[in-house]
């Protein structure tokens, strides 16, 4: 705890993620599609459905293809990272000038917040999603109706709010543990890492999404973003 109260340390949590995506990754050389979890400026997430695909992603192999991503399909070249159970984490090589560009316009807080879209969540009913392909989500936590904790993940960040606490940034970083699948939602680990002072430019951009984000119920809207105004 520091000295204006804000938590530190680090906690698991459980985010869904779909099986299937939208936004995919053709490989030129193994002649297969997967589907992409994540994608920034950064580099991109993709899930293996099937696990005799790891070998074929090992740590520092470059892939080529064709990423499908928000209407458009590019050529990509990107280098693996990072492996967590069925998850690689891979870096751009290379970046395509039109690759680049289009994930500068879908990147931006006010495109991440118009494209969320609420889901329902299997043996969940306290629980409301709000999930964009490219890796945003908005968890709504309920206690008798009524919020008790939310947490906004952008990419590998997050930001957090519940009661009698002060809201919190940090990062999400995705576990080994395979998680639980219900039908096409799978269920998986996060290892949340608080900052130890709260980013104030990530509530910032934070606040530009949620002001553009159809969420069904405007009360729930001001109430997130009187909780990030606080924060700033």
């Amino acid at each position: 705890m520091t000295a204006n109260g804000a938590a530190t340390g680090s906690e698991k949590r459980k985010l869904p993620r779909f099986h299937i995506t939208p936004c995919q990754f053709h490989d030129n050389e193994l002649k297969k599609t997967f589907s992409v979890q994540d994608v920034s400026l950064g580099g991109l997430g993709i899930r293996l459905v099937d696990r005799s695909d790891l070998p074929s992603f090992a740590v520092a192999t470059v892939h080529k293809g064709i990423l499908k991503i928000e209407g458009m399909k590019l050529p990509c070249e990107f280098q693996v990272r990072f492996i967590r159970g069925s998850l690689i984490g891979a870096e751009w090589e290379n970046l395509n000038p039109a690759l680049k560009e289009h994930l500068e316009q879908i990147s931006h807080p006010k495109y991440l917040g118009l494209n969320l879209k609420a889901y329902d969540l299997p043996d969940s009913a306290d629980t409301i999603w709000y999930h964009n392909p490219i890796g945003v989500d908005l968890l709504l936590y309920l206690s008798e109706s009524k919020i008790a904790r939310w947490t906004l993940y952008i990419h590998h960040s997050f930001i957090s709010w519940e009661q009698d606490q002060a809201v919190r940034t940090g990062r999400a970083l995705a576990e080994d543990e395979e998680g639980y699948a219900h039908g096409i939602v799978r269920v998986e680990t996060r290892l949340i890492d608080y900052d130890p002072q709260a980013d104030r430019r990530l509530i910032e951009t934070a606040v530009e999404l949620i002001k553009n984000a159809a969420i069904k119920e405007e009360n729930t809207r001001q109430l997130i973003l009187n909780h990030l105004q606080g924060a700033i």
